[in-house]
């Protein structure tokens, strides 16, 4: 998977994000793993009208796809953002089929139970890799 070769297909990573201020805080990050691993990034934003809230805008999931599309122009790293609605694990699950995702890159966020959800889900039914990134990155950027 990681280990292909020059005249296998390009490496591509899926980072699911759930808005601008988590993007900010794990977007150098994930856009170094990716330029490590020499893949491109599938940026998405997926509002799941089960789980809406006040503060996941359309708006707000543009601004964390713009983020990451800044981020990796500013590393060289392929972004390429998506904006969607829909129920939260199938759709991420379509985008890893639809696009041949080779790993999904999540953050985690301390306390949050929907996160610990999200994550535990996407490892119990995805069919690649799963990393979970850290919340507080400070030592690590």
């Amino acid at each position: 998977m990681f280990g292909a070769t020059m005249s296998q297909k390009r490496k591509s990573i899926l980072i699911p994000t759930s808005g601008y201020v988590p993007a900010k805080e794990s977007a150098d990050l994930i856009i170094n793993v990716a330029k490590r691993l020499d893949a491109d990034v599938i940026a998405v934003h997926i509002r799941d009208p089960a789980h809406l809230v006040s503060v996941s805008t359309e708006s707000e999931g543009w601004q964390a796809l713009r983020f990451f599309e800044k981020k990796g122009r500013e590393a060289g790293v392929k972004v390429t953002p998506y904006l969607d609605t829909g129920e939260l694990i199938p759709s991420l699950k379509r985008f890893v089929e639809e696009y041949d995702i080779d790993m999904v890159l999540v953050g985690s966020s301390a306390g949050g139970t929907v996160a610990e959800w999200v994550t535990y889900e996407l490892q119990a039914n995805c069919e690649v890799p799963v990393l979970v990134v850290p919340q507080d990155l400070s030592e690590l950027v």
